[in-house]
C-alpha cells in the first residue's frame, strides 16, 4: 500500500548500532574471564579466532567517543556471561563487573542508552561440562540467577534488555550448545529440548524482572526473514507458510503465547523432536511474555515445495543453520528479482516492512530492530577512506521501509544497525565487514587496529542528526 504522506520518526526514536561481546572485546583470557563454548569450538584455520577480536576491552573509551560523535541514541551490546560468572554459576568475577560498569557509565556520560543482550551465543563451557548446558533443566535457574545479578547490578542505568539472541540459531548450531559428534538427528532432538528450556528460562527471567520492579522493556532478539512463495502455485504458498512457522514463528509463539501450535506439534512429532514439557511450563510463558521484540533482519528467502521421497525422506535437511531445504516442507530457491550481497544474501528492503507488519499483527508488541546491515569486502584506500556506498544504499532503503511500517501502524521505537564497528564475523573472520568504523587489522595481522570512519559513518551521522529526514 502506498501512502500520500509518510509518518515521521518520533523525536525520541532510538537511532543506534550493535555489536556482541565475543566479536569485539578480545581479552579472551584476561580480567578473570572463564571459557565459553565460542572459545573452545573448533577453529577455522583460514580466518582469525576471537581471542583478540578488535580489542574493545582495552579501547572501549575510544570506541564510545566514536559512538557519541556519530550521534548514537542507543548502543546494543552483549555481556559475556563468563566475565561475570567464569564458571557460569558460583563466584562472581569483580573484574568483569567493573569492566561493564565502566562501559555503561561511559555510555551514559554521552547520553547513549545501553541496550544489553544478556546472552549472545557465548554460553559458559563449564555449564556444559557440569550438566550438559541448555539440554538440562538445571540451566534454567543458572540463566535466571545470572540475569537477576545483571538487573540488580546495572539496572539503575539500563532500561532495555534482550534475553537471548537468535535462539533459533543456537538450536540449529551444535557448537553453540556445546554439542559434539556427527549424529545430526540427535543434535536436533537435543536442540529442541534446549529451545524449550530457554523459553522457560526467559519466562522466569521476565518474572524476576517484574518482581524487582525494573523499569523499561525486555524481550528476545529473534532472527527473522520473510519467506516468499516462488510462484502462485498453492503448494509453494503452503511451503512459505510452513517455512515461516518452523524457522521463525514457532519461537515467538512460545515466548508470547506459551503455545506449541498444532502444525508445529505435528512437525516435531513426525521427526521425534518433541521436547519434554513439565507441568506449568506453558502457563509460565503465557503469564510472563516479553514486553518488546528485538528483530534481526538481513534478507528474505524464496521457497518452493519439496515433497518427501524415498531419497529425501521427512527429516532430511540441506544446511543446518539457515536451512536451505527440508524434505516435506520447503526448498530455498534463487529470487531473480533481488540482488545479493557478496555472500549471496538476497537484498530485500520491502521484506523488512513485511516482517514488521507480520510481527505486529501476530504479537502486538513494541519492536526495536536490533540488527540490520550489509557485510562486504571493504577496502581502505590511500586516503584513509572506505567508500562503502553499497552499505549506504542498503541501509537507506531499509530505513525507508521502517518509516513505511510506522505509517502502517507498527510500533517501532528504535533501529540498531549491525554493526557500529567492524567485528570478527562468526564464520568469515575479518573478511566480512559490517561497521561504520573500519578497524585496520586483517585475519592474521593485527597491525595497530586503528579506528577509521567510513563514508557510511558520515551518512548515518547525518541521518541521525536529521531524525530520518535525509533519506534519499
Amino acid at each position: 500500500m502506498e501512502h500520500k504522506q509518510n509518518e515521521t520518526f518520533s523525536s525520541d526514536f532510538l537511532w543506534g548500532a550493535a555489536t556482541s561481546s565475543f566479536q569485539v572485546e578480545g581479552a579472551q583470557n584476561e580480567g578473570g574471564k572463564g571459557l565459553s563454548v565460542i572459545d573452545v569450538m573448533k577453529k577455522n584455520p583460514k580466518i582469525t579466532d576471537f581471542s583478540v577480536a578488535i580489542d574493545h576491552y582495552h579501547r572501549y573509551k575510544e570506541d564510545v567517543k566514536l559512538m557519541a560523535d556519530l550521534g548514537l541514541k542507543v548502543y546494543r551490546f552483549s555481556i559475556a556471561w563468563t566475565r561475570i560468572f567464569p564458571k557460569g554459576n558460583g563466584e562472581v568475577n569483580e573484574e568483569g563487573v567493573a569492566f561493564y560498569n565502566d562501559l555503561i557509565n561511559e555510555l551514559v556520560s554521552y547520553n547513549i542508552e545501553p541496550l544489553i543482550t544478556i546472552y549472545h551465543f557465548d554460553y559458559p563451557q563449564d555449564l556444559v561440562e557440569q550438566y550438559g548446558g541448555w539440554m538440562s533443566r538445571k540451566s534454567i535457574e543458572d540463566y535466571r540467577a545470572y540475569a537477576e545479578f545483571l538487573f540488580k547490578t546495572f539496572g539503575d542505568r539500563v532500561k532495555y534488555w534482550l534475553t537471548i539472541n537468535e535462539q533459533d540459531h543456537v538450536v540449529r548450531i551444535p557448537s553453540r550448545l556445546g554439542l559434539t559428534g556427527d549424529d545430526r538427528y540427535e543434535q536436533m532432538r537435543l536442540g529442541y529440548q534446549a529451545n524449550h528450556n530457554m523459553c522457560v528460562a526467559t519466562a522466569l527471567t521476565i518474572k524476576t524482572f517484574h518482581e524487582l520492579g525494573m523499569k523499561g522493556k525486555i524481550g528476545p532478539a529473534v532472527s527473522y526473514s520473510m519467506v516468499h512463495p516462488a510462484s502462485a502455485h498453492p503448494d509453494d504458498h503452503l511451503a512459505s507458510k510452513d517455512a515461516m512457522l518452523i524457522k521463525h514463528n514457532y519461537l515467538l509463539d512460545l515466548h508470547c503465547r506459551g503455545e506449541y501450535s498444532k502444525p508445529f506439534q505435528t512437525y516435531l512429532a513426525d521427526r521425534n523432536y518433541m521436547p519434554q514439557i513439565e507441568d506449568g511450563d506453558l502457563d509460565l510463558m503465557k503469564q510472563y511474555p516479553p514486553t518488546m521484540i528485538g528483530v534481526n533482519y538481513y534478507f528474505s528467502e524464496t521457497v518452493t515445495s519439496f515433497p518427501a521421497t524415498e531419497e529425501f525422506p521427512i527429516g532430511y535437511q540441506k544446511e543446518a543453520l539457515l536451512a536451505e531445504a527440508e524434505a516435506g516442507v520447503f526448498q530455498v530457491v534463487k529470487n531473480d528479482r533481488l540482488q545479493a550481497t557478496d555472500w549471496g544474501w538476497e537484498i530485500d528492503p520491502v521484506g523488512l516492512r513485511l516482517t514488521l507488519r507480520e510481527l505486529n499483527e501476530r504479537y502486538q508488541l513494541p519492536i526495536i530492530i536490533t540488527e540490520n546491515g550489509m557485510g562486504a569486502y571493504d577496502e581502505l584506500d590511500e586516503g584513509d577512506m572506505v567508500h562503502d556506498d553499497y552499505r549506504i544504499a542498503y541501509l537507506n532503503e531499509h530505513i525507508k521501509q521502517v518509516q513505511l511500517a510506522l505509517n502502517d501502524g507498527v510500533d517501532v521505537f528504535g533501529y540498531c544497525a549491525w554493526t557500529f564497528i567492524d567485528v570478527v564475523s562468526g564464520r568469515n573472520g575479518m573478511d566480512k565487514r559490517y561497521g561504520f568504523v573500519y578497524v585496520d587489522r586483517e585475519n592474521f595481522d593485527l597491525k595497530e587496529m586503528r579506528r577509521i570512519k567510513k563514508k557510511s559513518y558520515y551518512w548515518y551521522q547525518s541521518m541521525i542528526e536529521s531524525n530520518g529526514k535525509r533519506l534519499t
